[in-house]
């Protein structure tokens, strides 16, 4: 089906990569038909549509197309079959002030009931070049990322927000049921949305402050996990073992131990050791400091498959790339 999706209004790259990836996990035949800022027209299925909204960390809207309006010549249609109508708000992105015509108009002729307080259903008015597209969403879920933020029990500076370590789990495409490896997991803060999404995540630290700390963070998940204290360049793993694996590699803090000029032969050690530890086709993702370009690192020694970059800026001038990728057999 033709769908839609708007996207959150920080960093568009880093939500349309986010996308890419939960488009990747639910069906593998979707396609991106056409991207303008923050919106985008895709060609996927229900599940697929229904686990964005679920899980992105970075999409506001997301759902199946049904109609535009082109205000210029006042031509409009809407499929009215595709609609669940019993309560439902609209939403006009365009900022031309449709929601009423809109909605009186969809009210008469698909017979459906507007209620403001609690909708069923959002339909979404979406400026796209020189029409308003006209997609239905569910309502987009509270995911906690701040409930999770403020009950942490154990902090470090260098922890991922929640929503950006949502982000990251997303990223490595990872699955329901699927065990999710963070060999640099600190606080826990991507094993803990790994769990969120129905993963079974394992978080392993060389840290053992982190480790007792981070366990801590993780028993207040519901789901299943596992942390150990490990070191993540010698993993005590089987290889194959992974569906997917997502982490934050500490450089600011190892760098002063292992020495700033041998930053491209840590990151080339951990994605070959990713590569061993992932199963075919496993994702993985992972956060790479601004001085390190990506095509340097030892990818076919590693077996491993770049599918995406995204520039993120942290503060001022400092930006971290992150990385999606796959084992490639």
């Amino acid at each position: 089906m033709k769908a839609a999706a708007y996207l959150w209004g920080g960093n568009v790259y880093m939500a349309t990569e986010e996308l890419k990836a939960l488009l990747a996990i639910y069906d593998e035949s979707s396609s991106i038909l056409a991207i303008q800022g923050r919106a985008v027209l895709f060609q996927s299925n229900e599940q697929a549509i229904s686990k964005i909204i679920q899980r992105a960390a970075f999409t506001r809207y997301a759902g199946q197309v049904v109609g535009e309006w082109v205000t210029a010549q006042g031509e409009r249609f809407v499929e009215c079959g595709k609609m669940e109508l019993d309560g439902f708000k609209v939403i006009d992105l365009s900022g031309l002030g449709l929601e009423r015509r809109v909605g009186e108009w969809i009210k008469d002729l698909c017979k459906g009931r507007v209620d403001l307080e609690n909708p069923k259903t959002i339909v979404v008015l979406m400026p796209f070049k020189d029409k308003i597209i006209i997609f239905t969403s569910k309502k987009m879920l509270n995911k906690g990322f701040w409930e999770r933020k403020k009950n942490r029990v154990f902090f470090e500076i260098s922890a991922l927000h929640p929503q950006l370590a949502r982000f990251m789990v997303n990223l490595s495409m990872v699955k329901e049921g699927d065990l999710l490896l963070d060999p640099f997991a600190g606080s826990m803060s991507i094993p803990i949305e790994a769990v969120s999404v129905g993963a079974y995540a394992v978080g392993g630290e060389l840290d053992a402050e982190a480790v007792f700390g981070g366990t801590n963070n993780l028993r207040l998940s519901n789901g299943k996990w596992d942390v150990l204290r490990a070191d993540a360049l010698h993993p005590p793993f089987a290889s194959n073992s992974f569906s997917s694996i997502a982490t934050d590699p500490p450089f600011g803090r190892l760098k002063k131990i292992i020495g700033q000029d041998k930053k491209e032969s840590f990151f080339s050690a951990f994605l070959i050791s990713a590569g061993q530890l992932l199963k075919p086709r496993g994702g993985l993702s992972f956060l790479l400091p601004q001085d390190l370009a990506p095509e340097i690192l030892p990818w076919r020694i590693a077996g491993i498959e770049l599918l995406g970059v995204v520039p993120m800026r942290v503060h001022k001038s400092f930006i971290r790339y992150a990385l999606r990728c796959r084992k490639t057999v």
